[in-house]
């Protein structure tokens, strides 16, 4: 982690965020910290805002005080497992159900550094979280995106992915002999990365020049992905972590910003307070992000009945 998030240079502001009336966003892990901070924050600018979340009574509450305190009544809540892949995809059919367009996907949710454990599907949970079911939902999603371009999709990475290791190592993923909770929370982040990176490659390659992918650290934020490590970590790790404002902002940047369409933004990744920066070790290899991709397809079909591939 970088303890110097609090003296970057900023960038970008939430008086910055333009006006979204029109725009339809969805926003997983969105019930708490960064996550509740953008999407209140979009909400305040007229978007309409489906947040994705497990938790139906926790999301509940906060889709009542997202409307309350900005008089928008465009917000929503929809169910959302990222553990279960038949989650994701009653996700997405419910949001397809309701939704004709959609602008802004933001893979937010994560898990961090927990003790070792498998989802529903048998896949390792960070693995399955943080990449496995994001990278499913955009598949689903990415037909809708296309349609309602310009769109964009933001993956929510970590500088976590500058941990020091040599391979994903993919096919031990999910091998419990194998498991480090350091290393595979960095893998995690290393594969937002290089998802971002290939689904841009990819939208380029056929011609999408209007649905923009990136990938961003947001810093070291005091939320309860923490929840995880060691009290006396916490104790130290505390005193230097920022805000969820603040943590919100790179990521509110790349989903709202005109920058992103005019320089053009696109299979980038930024740092705080929305700068851009190079990812490090595995995530800035050349045949890394081909690699990822084909396995996790490869995954998909093995995990979920009739899925047919990426539309892409």
């Amino acid at each position: 982690m970088d303890f110097i998030d609090t003296f970057a240079k900023r960038n970008f502001a939430f008086n910055q965020i333009p006006d979204l009336k029109g725009k339809v966003a969805i926003i997983t892990g969105s019930n708490t910290g960064i996550g509740k901070v953008c999407a209140l924050e979009m909400a305040k600018q007229g978007a309409t805002v489906i947040l994705a979340c497990r938790n139906k009574e926790k999301t509940l509450k906060v889709v009542d005080e997202i409307k309350a305190h900005t008089g928008n009544q465009n917000v929503e809540f929809i169910q959302l497992n990222l553990l279960k892949l038949a989650s994701v995809k009653e996700f997405a059919d419910q949001f397809l159900a309701r939704h004709s367009e959609l602008h802004i996907l933001m893979n937010n949710a994560g898990v961090m550094m927990c003790p070792f454990g498998l989802s529903e599907d048998g896949i390792e949970t960070q693995f399955a979280t943080n990449h496995v079911a994001h990278f499913y939902l955009t598949m689903l999603l990415l037909p809708v995106l296309e349609k309602s371009a310009p769109s964009r999709i933001i993956n929510v990475s970590s500088i976590g992915h500058r941990m020091p290791f040599k391979a994903l190592n993919l096919e031990s993923i999910s091998d419990p002999a194998k498991y480090n909770k350091f290393i595979h929370y960095a893998k995690s982040k290393t594969c937002n990365i290089l998802f971002t990176r290939e689904l841009s490659k990819r939208l380029e390659q056929k011609g999408v020049n209007n649905v923009y992918v990136n990938a961003n650290h947001p810093g070291g934020v005091k939320t309860d992905l923490y929840r995880h490590t060691s009290s006396i970590l916490n104790f130290f790790v505390n005193k230097f972590l920022i805000t969820p404002e603040d943590g919100a902002l790179t990521q509110l940047y790349l989903a709202t910003s005109p920058d992103v369409e005019q320089k053009p933004i696109k299979g980038e990744y930024y740092v705080p307070f929305a700068n851009a920066a190079k990812p490090q070790g595995v995530a800035a290899s050349e045949d890394g992000p081909l690699k990822l991709w084909e396995f996790t397809e490869n995954l998909l079909k093995e995990k979920v009945p009739g899925y047919q591939g990426a539309p892409i």
